[in-house]
């Protein structure tokens, strides 16, 4: 069975400041070990889905890293995005990239800058994946299929898929319907998700035919539809820039889940029960390095780290000595032109810095 792959590698994570900048994005990060985000990203579907098959949209001005990370990428499989527009642009433009140069294949549809902790059983996830979104529905619909990852944790930074009853059931892996879609809850909320039982969190990871996914858009949103056939005239063609810039100029950002997902009868969850994470901030990542809650974690080969009296503590940097005195649970990274100190269990909050010191930028520009 073949599978294409669409990556979406836009973001500039804005949560993993101060290392991450608008012109070093998290994907472009080496943050697990083995390269950078990107990179890995590639690498766990290789396997499965040949480079040939690989498709990336990036923002334009990434263009030129993006090759750099992933040389062997054929340059016509580069969608490139003249602003970013949240992830349901993104995966429409990629889309009918696919469907111009291949025509109704599967497709897989995963961001960049994720963890995945057992490779082959997430591709393993991903032929079940594909045998569901080929199989239709009671209704004669084929399905678009969204990966949702067993919660560990009461995580207020996800959104959170409620299942409802099993659809298909093959070698250990299920499809089921989909009883709702919910936002990044609140703490309450996100306990009472785990104590009921049946949430899983959204992994942001799909699966569906380029078909399924066109008819979602012209379906749910019509009016993207007269721009989606200009959108396929003009790919992969002299006239690939101006139509995107047209199409980009005639919509408003919105994410795939909340535009599309939501809103369509036919999306399927299948659940995963392989380590996962979106290492979406500084608690993320250090929850994925963690081995015990006590230990304090150094980043960094020329890093100097010194703790006394302190615990669970990650210490990032490479030029100074860092140095935790009495102190718990504190995230502390040294770049050459900024320091973050935090605590581990506010680190969703680093976006709020961002936005602040984007803010006082333009106040002084002004």
């Amino acid at each position: 069975m073949e599978i294409y792959a669409l990556i979406l590698a836009g973001g500039e994570g804005k949560r993993f400041w101060p290392l991450s900048r608008s012109y070093r994005p998290k994907q472009f990060l080496s943050l697990i070990g083995g390269g950078s985000m990107i990179r890995q990203t590639v690498d766990r579907v290789l396997p499965l889905i040949p480079i040939e098959r690989v498709f990336v949209v990036t923002l334009e001005k990434y263009a030129v890293e993006t090759l750099k990370h992933i040389p062997e990428l054929p340059p016509r499989n580069l969608v490139l995005e003249p602003e970013g527009k949240n992830t349901a642009s993104a995966i429409a433009i990629g889309a009918i990239k696919i469907k111009k140069l291949y025509g109704d294949v599967l497709t897989a549809v995963f961001p960049a800058d994720h963890a995945i902790g057992d490779a082959d059983a997430f591709r393993e996830t991903l032929v079940f994946g594909a045998e569901v979104a080929n199989t239709k529905l009671p209704n004669g619909e084929l399905p678009l299929v969204v990966f949702g990852v067993r919660p560990r944790r009461p995580e207020t930074g996800y959104g959170y898929i409620k299942e409802g009853d099993t659809i298909v059931a093959k070698n250990g892996h299920k499809a089921k319907e989909v009883r709702g879609f919910f936002e990044k809850p609140d703490l309450d909320t996100a306990k009472g998700f785990l104590n009921e039982g049946g949430y899983y969190w959204n992994s942001g990871m799909f699966m569906w035919r380029i078909s399924s996914i066109l008819k979602a858009f012209n379906s749910v949103v019509p009016h993207w539809g007269i721009y989606l056939d200009g959108l396929l005239d003009g790919m992969d063609t002299p006239r690939e820039k101006r139509v995107l810039l047209d199409f980009y100029n005639s919509i408003e950002p919105n994410s795939i889940d909340k535009l599309i997902l939501e809103r369509w009868a036919n999306t399927v969850l299948v659940p995963v029960d392989f380590f996962w994470s979106d290492l979406g901030s500084w608690q993320a990542l250090d929850e994925f390095l963690r081995k015990d809650p006590e230990e304090n974690i150094f980043i960094g080969e020329k890093l100097r780290g010194i703790t006394v009296d302190s615990s669970g503590c990650f210490l990032m940097g490479e030029k100074k000595v860092i140095a935790a005195v009495g102190v718990k649970n504190l995230v502390i990274v040294d770049t050459d032109d900024a320091v973050l100190v935090m605590d581990k269990f506010r680190s969703q909050e680093v976006k709020s810095v961002v936005d602040l010191l984007e803010g006082n930028l333009k106040t002084k520009g002004s």
